[in-house]
């Protein structure tokens, strides 16, 4: 089981390490550590089987939304795991997965659905939020992360036709981010019988730094 991070993908980033003190601690739940680059990510994009995205990629103004469309199509490429380089594992989940394919983590369990952005749906099962910072399959080309790029490609084209290019925090998030995991999650949950969710005390985004810096 691989885990892969992704670094210097925000401007000027080259000019600090990531932090590998998690990734050195994390290697004792994974068989392999890799941390990618904007080479890597660039070849990954070349490698998915749509053309839409491609087409995109290059438009796409904002590193965030590369940052998060680029884990997305790392993990259907290759399957294993994604983590942020500051996601620390907490304890062991491999005897969880069975015959599961697709593992997802728990970020957070909201007390209501108020303060979601205004693009979200507030249904009240959605306050079970799903982390982007932490997920993964067992095998390339899961359908379920295949739903979760198509529904982040259809909100991307959205908000590029919009034509504003600076985004709102709550923007960033419904893109490409927790809230299209989420979203994908509670609208086909039931359409997959191999996810597994597990809860928030496996992994933690310990927040070294920000995308909103």
């Amino acid at each position: 089981m691989n885990a892969y991070y992704i670094w210097n993908l925000k401007p000027n980033e080259p000019n600090n390490l990531p932090p590998l003190k998690y990734i050195k601690e994390n290697s004792k739940y994974v068989d392999n550590s890799y941390l990618l680059g904007p080479n890597e990510i660039n070849k990954e994009v070349q490698s998915y089987p749509d053309n839409k995205v491609r087409e995109l990629w290059n438009r796409i103004p904002w590193w965030i939304v590369k940052s998060d469309l680029s884990r997305l199509l790392v993990i259907y490429n290759n399957g294993g795991f994604y983590f942020d380089v500051d996601c620390k594992i907490n304890k062991n989940f491999k005897n969880q997965i069975g015959n599961h394919k697709c593992i997802l983590f728990t970020e957070k369990i909201l007390p209501n659905t108020n303060n979601l952005g205004p693009r979200e749906d507030k249904s009240p099962e959605r306050v079970l939020r799903i982390a982007n910072y932490a997920f993964g399959c067992t095998s390339p080309k899961h359908p379920f992360i295949k739903d979760v790029i198509n529904e982040s490609i259809r909100r991307l084209t959205k908000m590029l036709n919009e034509g504003n290019n600076k985004l709102q925090d709550t923007d960033v998030l419904w893109i490409a981010g927790p809230d299209v995991i989420t979203s994908v999650y509670h609208t086909h949950k039931n359409k997959y019988s191999d996810i597994l969710l597990l809860d928030k005390s496996y992994a933690t985004n310990i927040g070294f730094g920000s995308w909103r810096n």
